[in-house]
């Protein structure tokens, strides 16, 4: 299963309010965007999210300053590399649990505001966390609260269907 897709790109040009017209899809994938100034297309998931953020109206959703920075870049590669092929409940639940230690004592991926990194990985755990049962997101509550606080800002959710997190079930 890979979650860094075609519309996980267009879930974020559509969050950043970026041009799709500046983008070329080529084999179900989008390969570059052609108004910028780079002499070799944009080729990578990382690099593409980063110069989409740099094309948007909000340049300050990679970071305020160079060490936010550089974790948000470092999140991006880590969503690629682990969380893109999580395709075994063995691999989810390892990645849930790694992201849930980290996020048991801090708010956003980087820090304390709200990343590029933290929409990326929304969108790449969505399908994931719509498909965990109570007991499961209860056994992540780092993760489900920040997922939950997301989840709240409508821009970001666009057309997704909120998950509940309701942890108020009797569990027989």
């Amino acid at each position: 299963m890979v979650m860094c897709n075609v519309e996980c790109i267009k879930r974020i040009i559509q969050y950043l309010d970026v041009s799709s017209d500046k983008l070329r899809l080529c084999e179900n994938n989008i390969t570059n965007i052609s108004n910028l100034p780079a002499t070799e297309p944009v080729l990578y998931f990382s690099t593409l999210i980063q110069a989409l953020v740099k094309n948007s109206k909000y340049p300050d959703i990679l970071g305020n300053d160079k060490e936010t920075q550089a974790l948000t870049r470092q999140w991006l590669e880590y969503i690629l590399i682990c969380i893109n092929y999580a395709d075994t409940s063995a691999n989810v639940r390892k990645v849930l649990k790694e992201l849930n230690m980290v996020l048991s004592d801090q708010t956003y991926l980087s820090g304390t505001m709200q990343t590029i990194a933290d929409v990326t990985l929304y969108y790449t755990l969505y399908k994931i966390m719509s498909e965990l049962s109570h007991q499961e997101k209860a056994q992540y509550v780092h993760v489900s609260r920040w997922f939950d606080n997301l989840q709240q800002d409508t821009k970001l959710r666009q057309t997704l269907d909120l998950i509940s997190f309701n942890l108020m079930h009797l569990f027989l």
